[in-house]
């Protein structure tokens, strides 16, 4: 796949390669688009719990949070291991 990129946008890859933050301008476009793909999952999760609620399903805010802490540690482990 080729990519053209406004320039702000390519100024900004190039930046980040330089700085050291990624080897290469493709790893930092895969990182973009890993977080993209996040984003995306989220808001769908958001929802579900959006459809769950308006149909009267609930948890207690103990059994969110131990739930929720559990996936943070999930993602942060998947990311560590990159």
């Amino acid at each position: 796949m080729n990519l053209n990129l406004p320039s702000d946008i390519n100024a900004f890859v190039k930046a980040l390669v330089s700085e050291g933050r990624f080897d290469s301008e493709e790893a930092a476009i895969i990182e973009g688009v890993r977080m993209l793909m996040g984003r995306e999952q989220l808001k769908a999760e958001i929802q579900v719990g959006i459809d769950q609620l308006d149909n009267g399903q609930h948890l207690d805010e103990e059994t969110v949070f131990a739930e929720v802490n559990a996936e943070i540690d999930q993602v942060e482990s998947t990311q560590q291991g990159s």
